[in-house]
């Protein structure tokens, strides 16, 4: 849906503004209060083209996550990481990570080892026993996007520029072997292209979470008429403990080096990222010029 609109603003060229500083106090709540920014005539002609305008963007990588470069930096995430643990991704190489407003753009579960899940009893569960070949070759988390629901291997899951680490607190032994089986279950369910809470047949990235953990109380807002769940709007949450998420780590890498920093650092992203023109410089000119063109008639 807001593929077509990254491609109607790449094609218009003006000035882009400079961002001006943040104020040392700014308020995290000004985080993903505006994500509407994209004309709702637009983005309601391309409403019909969303499945096929949603493969086009996904197709269009640029690079690698900057985060692949580093073999420690991996390394570091594996170590951190537990069943259940949600990744919130940025990848700016991607059409993808500039579909919607903010930092993140994407999210995964990560749902564990043999070995781990054969401690929290799942191993043997008919809806992880299909994966057994698949998860001995690496495939540890389960993501939802345009090719559905997936296992996904740690490259293709953790290819990012930056991640921030999850997770759930509060599950018990049989509630995180209900989730995490409740994640397999799901493989195979096909991607919400419209990202629409109320859609139950399919899933887009944050609603599988929302669905397989309700009681994480993720936040939702309405965008375009649709309930959905921002990326960003999960994290912004969950730093300030109004999720029941618990914040572990952010970590952030660039072409020459990498760094596992904390939650103020990943507020400070959230926020430079929100403080940006409620209009994209290019979207802005062309409301204008259509304003312009209507009151010519």
């Amino acid at each position: 849906m807001v593929g077509l609109m990254l491609f109607v603003s790449a094609c218009t060229t003006v000035p882009k503004p400079a961002q001006a500083p943040l104020p040392a106090d700014a308020p995290l709540g000004d985080c993903c209060q505006k994500p509407e920014r994209y004309p709702k005539g637009l983005v309601a002609l391309a409403e019909p083209f969303a499945p096929t305008i949603g493969r086009m963007v996904a197709a269009v990588v640029w690079r690698k996550g900057d985060l692949l470069r580093h073999d420690a930096a991996i390394d570091r995430l594996l170590a951190d990481l537990r069943p259940l643990d949600v990744v919130a991704v940025s990848n700016k190489g991607r059409l993808s990570g500039h579909a919607i407003p903010g930092h993140f753009g994407h999210v995964a579960i990560y749902v564990g080892t043999e070995a781990q899940l054969r401690r929290a009893g799942a191993w043997d569960h008919p809806a992880v026993r299909k994966h057994h070949a698949a998860i001995r070759d690496g495939a540890l988390f389960i993501e939802a996007d345009n090719k559905g629901v997936h296992l996904s291997t740690a490259p293709a899951a953790l290819d990012a520029d930056a991640i921030a680490l999850l997770r759930p607190a509060g599950l018990g032994a049989m509630r995180r072997r209900q989730a995490l089986t409740g994640f397999y279950q799901r493989v195979g369910m096909p991607f919400d292209y419209y990202f629409d809470l109320d859609t139950t047949s399919c899933t887009f990235c944050t609603e599988l979470v929302n669905t397989v953990l309700p009681e994480m109380r993720l936040p939702t807002r309405r965008v375009y008429g649709r309930r959905l769940i921002l990326p960003d709007e999960v994290v912004a949450a969950t730093t300030r403990g109004r999720t029941g998420f618990t914040f572990v780590r952010y970590v952030r890498a660039g072409p020459d080096g990498w760094e596992a920093l904390g939650r103020n650092k990943v507020e400070e992203d959230l926020l430079a990222e929100w403080s940006k023109p409620e209009r994209p410089p290019q979207v802005a000119s062309l409301e204008r010029w259509t304003q312009n063109r209507t009151g010519r008639r």
